[in-house]
């Protein structure tokens, strides 16, 4: 596969214990002249992992926040294009055809790409995430912090890619609750501190503790289709439905102990 040149793109990686998945998204960046890893001092195998690629640089930092932790890997990069990408986001050959005439060509300041999700191997066309920017210009954005994760602050306009990115996570469901747990936490802080004028129509949704997880579970099921789709579709649906049940008993929990102090 050819690479591009080492001046115009390089790609950021942020991990944090994720052996099951790196390996998969590694594999698919080997036309990158280099690619940053910054790791959260894992304790799995993700560090022998990196280490079998040639165009990897690997460093470590402690994690405080989501965008202080992405802004620092930005910091460690040299060139004009960010390729910003979680460690579970496996880049299919029409996108990575896209990015390079993206950089070839592109006159904006940032390109947001949407996600295919694959559940057991199983691909599912229709999930109810956002897209997200994911190639960017470094000397025009910037991320901060947004509840549980971050948001990337764009000083230009903003394109779309065509082609989607898959998204395959297969770290254990341990491990899935534990993150889950501590970004619902995130999440009711902002919620609650933010005044409603200022909140969108999900966040809105969201504070009710009623609403959300009623509107996923059938939003994913009927108006996405993914009935249709055997266990990978109820198994999105009832992770996507947990994620708002959890923040809901947050919310109340939080509520409920500042009527009591």
């Amino acid at each position: 596969m050819d690479t591009v040149q080492p001046e115009l793109l390089q790609a950021l990686i942020l991990t944090k214990n994720e052996e099951p998945n790196l390996k998969r998204v590694l594999d698919k960046l080997t036309w990158l002249d280099k690619v940053v890893v910054l790791d959260s001092f894992s304790t799995d195998g993700t560090l022998k992992i990196a280490a079998q690629y040639p165009n990897l640089q690997v460093h470590q930092r402690i994690f405080d926040t989501h965008a202080n932790q992405w802004n620092y890997g930005l910091d460690l990069l040299e060139t004009k294009w960010v390729l910003s990408l979680d460690s579970d986001y496996v880049l299919p050959e029409d996108f990575i055809a896209e990015t390079k005439q993206i950089i070839a060509t592109g006159e904006k300041a940032a390109y947001e790409a949407g996600f295919e999700f694959l559940v057991f191997g199983h691909r599912l066309k229709r999930n109810n995430t956002q897209p997200r920017p994911v190639l960017f210009t470094k000397a025009d954005c910037r991320y901060f912090d947004d509840g549980h994760t971050q948001r990337l602050r764009i000083n230009g306009e903003t394109g779309s890619y065509k082609t989607l990115i898959w998204h395959d996570d297969r770290k254990a469901l341990t491990r899935w609750l534990s993150n889950q747990s501590g970004y619902s936490l995130k999440e009711c802080k902002m919620l609650l501190e933010t005044d409603n004028s200022k909140l969108g129509l999900n966040s809105k949704l969201r504070k009710t503790k009623i609403f959300a997880p009623f509107l996923v579970f059938f939003y994913c099921l009927f108006a996405k289709g993914l009935i249709f789709k055997g266990w990978a579709g109820w198994h999105y649906t009832l992770q996507r439905t947990m994620v708002e049940m959890l923040l809901a008993i947050r919310l109340i929990e939080a509520e409920k102990l500042g009527e009591t102090a």
